[in-house]
């Protein structure tokens, strides 16, 4: 049997530890990403980050207030207080609802946010199907 050859000789790189990786982060589109951020220095503080978080959250009006506290799955009762009250139905409504829910939640109210939410969803669901969706979802 002849001998078997050797395999042939494989260069080792030696590795440098003195050298430092540098991570880079490669953006979709690095023209917008630059100029969207901040300077540095000029971070806004906690106070005004909260302040203005508060002025934009949607505040509920004395008819939302009424309508949130309908009872869940009492849709006829949605139904004849939003034919009384069309200010109920407006663009925003939804949104402070979820507002209101979300604080009950934070003082244990959990009833009530469910009440919030579930006339939250109620009005999103008329919006959606259109002009007349009032109608079309109690009809249904």
């Amino acid at each position: 049997m002849p001998p078997k050859p050797e395999p042939p000789a494989v260069p080792v790189t030696k590795i440098d530890k003195s050298k430092k990786t540098k991570t880079e982060i490669e953006v979709l589109n690095p023209k917008v990403a630059s100029s969207d951020q901040a300077p540095t220095g000029a971070a806004p503080s906690e106070e005004d980050q909260e302040s203005g978080e508060e002025d934009a959250l949607p505040e509920l009006t004395p008819s939302l207030e009424a309508f949130s506290r309908l009872p869940l799955q009492g849709y006829e009762k949605s139904f004849e207080f939003i034919q009384s009250h069309r200010d109920v139905v407006v663009p925003g409504a939804s949104d402070a609802l979820l507002v209101a829910a979300f604080r009950a939640q934070s003082n244990d109210e959990t009833l009530y946010a469910k009440q919030c939410v579930h006339q939250s969803l109620l009005l999103q669901y008329c919006e959606k199907l259109g002009g007349d969706g009032v109608r079309v979802f109690f009809k249904k």
